[in-house]
């Protein structure tokens, strides 16, 4: 049953998100602009086409309505149509028709929508030529997402073609508006609704800080940056065949080159992506045109050894939980942890993977479609289409001009074209730290500094500290609240604690625990391990002691340098332990020379190949390693 021209009418969630976002904004934007179009390869009947249109956008009643304020909520109220048609442009005796229809897709694309005023929708035929048109569609986020917008793609085909053929047109296959409406407050009133926030919080309980490779930005832009490239088909058929053989669907691949990306570029070992859902899980929300999409975290965890295979089989069971749990807004989720960042852009980048059907035809005319705009993209996205129409894949990455440039723009979109060849191409027992990132602007530039660079004399990093030291000696070096060491202090109380230790037989191939707090001893004690040619083993007095257990009986230092304070906090072990603040050692320090330790002082002689230090992996996925 449809809702008659004036009812009001309640939003759904994701409606309701949008139009708070644009209250936020001063004056329309054109953010939550989304356009496509469609190029009709053949002569179309302009007439025909406008009847089609005309007949589906009055089945479409998410495109009659207008946005009102009640009482401080958002409501949507049904207008009619009125004296609304297509507009229809002819292009052909332009100097260069497809220059032309492209300054006008653009300038459409850009002109804002009001919420409350206009009409959300615009659709428009341009012809190019005899047989050559382009069908442009234009919506306000808030009344329509790509799903709803496919959804009438489809309808408008499959009428103009039975216009065409003089065949009976087939009823609408749309549910009424307010059965999605219904279906999206049932959802939220609903035990299933309780179960979905509770998935999501308990996955987001620790709320991991966002990891990008572009800052935050700090404004809402008017317009984004974009950079296009297209993978044809025999590409598109690697990557499908390497999905294969992984075992995998191919979007994963392009979700674990985006996360690989990410990590390699970052060094996080938790990396969130935002992945787009329909948010539709039955018939009902599916033929129903309409705003129900949602973008969810994905949450993936990074080791220095996990293969590809293992990444792919992690974001494999992530996607599954994710789709199981789409329903529940990621705005909401924010809410309830008060994650950082904007509303709904705490995680980037945002990877989208459209693998949508759209070999379509009108009348038996092909069609090639093409992506204009996709609404808000926080700080940055990957859009990339699979139309099935043999065409390949089309990568899009959009930007934030405010913290991203074209240039910088431009080479990450290189990189990740990078390395999802280099997903396609990879054994799945690789390790994700061995894919190359570099494109070969990247390797001639490195390679170009490589070559200039002057020689550099072999040493080691004491050296180079005590170099620095006798270049500024009365310069400070190290600060900790009110105390401050100059070189020249720093040296030589790192120098006397060297010799100290060294006449406890600590040299080369040898490994010093640290167990101190960050203090001006803590910098001094790591300069005179290395100083004596001796690895140095940082342990956090703060680790629950079963690590800390670890990591001394794993590492197996020949001495620990703590202090009394300190040592309480310590597992029971049996190496060899200095207190820094005994006095007897404060008494010993000052018999010992002030010189810099040489490879005579030294129990061996010291090179740049001996062990400098050891860390220790989080341990995370298991054990912690350590790593020399």
């Amino acid at each position: 049953m449809s809702i008659s021209a004036g009812a009001t009418l309640p939003l759904t969630a994701a409606q309701r998100e949008i139009w708070m976002a644009e209250q936020r904004l001063a004056g329309a934007n054109r953010v939550f602009r989304v356009g496509d179009y469609l190029e009709i390869h053949g002569r179309v009947d302009p007439v025909l086409f406008e009847q089609a249109l005309l007949r589906v956008v009055s089945e479409t009643e998410a495109l009659h309505v207008r946005f009102v304020e009640e009482r401080g909520d958002g409501r949507q109220v049904l207008h009619g149509l009125g004296d609304w048609s297509p507009t229809m442009i002819d292009l052909s005796a332009e100097p260069d028709p497809e220059r032309a229809a492209h300054a006008w897709l653009e300038a459409a694309v850009a002109r804002p929508m009001d919420l409350a005023g206009d009409r959300l929708f615009e659709y428009a035929l341009l012809r190019l030529g005899p047989d050559r048109f382009y069908w442009y569609q234009g919506y306000h986020h808030a009344v329509m997402d790509a799903f709803g917008a496919l959804l009438i793609t489809r309808r408008v085909a499959e009428v103009y073609t039975a216009l065409v053929q003089d065949h009976p047109v087939k009823p609408s296959p749309f549910s009424p508006l307010h059965e999605l409406l219904a279906a999206d407050e049932k959802y939220r009133d609903s035990q299933q609704f309780s179960l979905d926030r509770e998935y999501w919080t308990e996955q987001f309980a620790d709320r991991p800080e966002p990891t990008g490779f572009v800052d935050r930005p700090s404004t809402t832009p008017e317009h984004y940056l974009r950079r296009t490239a297209g993978l044809g088909a025999v590409e598109l058929n690697d990557l499908r065949a390497a999905a294969r053989h992984a075992r995998a669907p191919w979007s994963h691949l392009v979700i674990a080159a985006t996360a690989v990306y990410l990590h390699r570029m970052t060094g996080s070992s938790c990396v969130v992506l935002g992945l787009p859902v329909t948010g539709r899980l039955d018939q009902l929300q599916r033929r129903t045109p309409g705003m129900a999409s949602n973008v969810l975290p994905l949450r993936l965890s990074f080791r220095p050894d996990l293969s590809l295979g293992d990444l792919l089989g992690q974001i494999a069971d992530r996607v599954v939980e994710l789709g199981r749990h789409q329903r529940y807004r990621a705005e909401d989720l924010q809410r309830d942890l008060d994650l950082p960042g904007s509303l709904g852009t705490w995680y980037a980048p945002v990877v989208n993977v459209m693998s949508f059907d759209y070999v379509l035809d009108f009348a038996g005319l092909p069609t090639t479609a093409h992506n204009l705009s996709s609404g808000l993209v926080g700080d940055f996205t990957v859009a990339v289409w699979d139309r099935r129409d043999g065409t390949g894949l089309k990568v899009d990455v959009n930007a934030h001009p405010e913290i991203c440039s074209d240039g910088e723009l431009a080479a990450h979109h290189q990189r990740l074209l990078t390395v999802l060849r280099a997903v396609t191409t990879a054994d799945p027992t690789q390790p994700v730290g061995r894919i190359d990132l570099l494109t070969d602007e990247d390797r001639t530039a490195l390679l170009g500094m490589a070559a200039d660079a002057p020689p550099v004399a072999e040493t080691t990093l004491p050296g180079l500290f005590e170099a620095q030291a006798e270049r500024a000696p009365d310069a400070v070096a190290v600060t900790c609240d009110d105390t401050a060491l100059t070189y020249a202090e720093l040296n030589t109380r790192a120098n006397r604690l060297a010799h100290l230790l060294i006449t406890h037989g600590i040299g080369p191939e040898h490994n010093v625990a640290l167990a101190l707090p960050r203090s001006t001893d803590l910098v001094t004690a790591i300069l005179a391990v290395l100083k004596t040619g001796a690895a140095y083993l940082p342990l956090d007095p703060q680790y629950p002691t079963p690590r800390l257990n670890h990591m001394l009986t794993d590492a197996q230092p020949t001495l620990t340098l703590t202090t009394t304070t300190t040592q309480t906090n310590l597992p029971h072990h049996t190496n060899h332990t200095l207190h820094l603040d005994h006095p007897t050692l404060a008494t010993d320090l000052t018999h010992q020379p002030t010189h810099n330790p040489t490879d005579h002082d030294r129990t061996t002689p010291l090179t740049p190949h001996h062990p400098a230090y050891i860390i220790y992996t989080s341990g995370s996925t298991g054990r912690p390693k350590g790593v020399v």
